[in-house]
């Protein structure tokens, strides 16, 4: 990604912009209709989203321009794309036996910031008020400055410094104008280029758009769920993927088998005599490879 800096694209540029290539494919946009997925009359394709589903103020346009390049196995040799490739095997990977060697050393500062940056999925677990958010914030810092991330919020509370980011809003319980929730900007998202997409929460039936995200090329999510033990968790993540249309047919085993497969890390946090603390960390590739098998 290259940052350049354009003083005099403002708001209300970018909102002609939008309303113009929304126009292109005959489609509308603004405050009740505001992500659209169109195409620019060079074919490329173009991602738009606008208040209230971005912060006041802002824009996002993601434009992807489609590849003309044909190349053959040897120019991919010359490129090196096989250099690093790993044989499927049921063998841990160097960052899967490093994680391990800190789990059982009990360094677990070390452990969530390699965590992060080898792009484990993580889900924070705890009630209301037992520093879930507070947590998600600093494994968040860890992630490298130079990725693209895209949030999902119904408050904009989640701290984001790596300077290409996007923080997609939604109204809790269909309260707002746009009539858009996590499933719909989870769907936005694939469109967007993120290198992660980092959900708030985890509350409905969403939970099964989550687990399809993460498995379709997007690794290293932090995102959170109610629950009281790690082993609740999975449970609850169940609970909210058969609340959706899409998951509500699927037999609970087959759910659970792919939590297990998805989810490699769940941080219990609780609250106590004022103050938060982690109580349990689960992380088992050993298990998630017997869950896959």
């Amino acid at each position: 990604w290259h940052h350049h800096e354009l003083p005099g694209l403002g708001h209300a540029h970018l909102m002609h912009l939008a309303t113009a290539a929304a126009g292109y494919t005959r489609q509308d946009i603004g405050p009740d209709h505001p992500i659209v997925s169109t195409t620019l009359p060079g074919e490329e394709r173009c991602q738009i989203v606008v208040p209230p589903a971005v912060p006041s103020g802002t824009v996002s346009l993601t434009i992807r321009k489609p590849s003309t390049v044909t190349m053959t196995l040897e120019d991919f040799q010359k490129r090196d794309l096989f250099s690093d490739i790993r044989v499927t095997s049921g063998d841990l990977s160097n960052d899967e036996q490093e994680l391990v060697r800190l789990r059982d050393g009990g360094h677990w500062r070390e452990f969530l910031a390699l965590a992060v940056r080898s792009r484990r999925n993580i889900i924070i677990s705890g009630a209301t008020g037992s520093g879930k958010t507070t947590l998600s914030k600093g494994l968040i810092a860890q992630i490298p400055a130079s990725e693209r991330l895209i949030t999902i919020e119904d408050t904009a509370e989640l701290v984001v410094p790596q300077p290409n980011h996007v923080r997609l809003l939604y109204a809790k319980d269909g309260q707002g104008l746009a009539k858009i929730g996590p499933r719909e900007l989870l769907e936005s998202c694939l469109r967007m280029r993120p290198d992660r997409i980092l959900l708030q929460e985890l509350r409905d039936g969403a939970a099964f758009f989550y687990l399809r995200n993460v498995n379709s090329g997007h690794p290293g999510s932090i995102t959170t769920v109610h629950a009281d033990s790690a082993r609740l968790a999975f449970e609850q993540l169940t609970l909210l993927v058969k609340e959706s249309a899409e998951g509500r047919d699927l037999a609970r085993d087959d759910i659970r088998n792919l939590l297990r497969q998805t989810v490699d890390i769940v941080i219990q946090m609780k609250r106590e005599h004022g103050r938060f603390r982690i109580t349990e960390i689960d992380y088992d590739p050993i298990r998630e490879r017997l869950a896959s098998a």
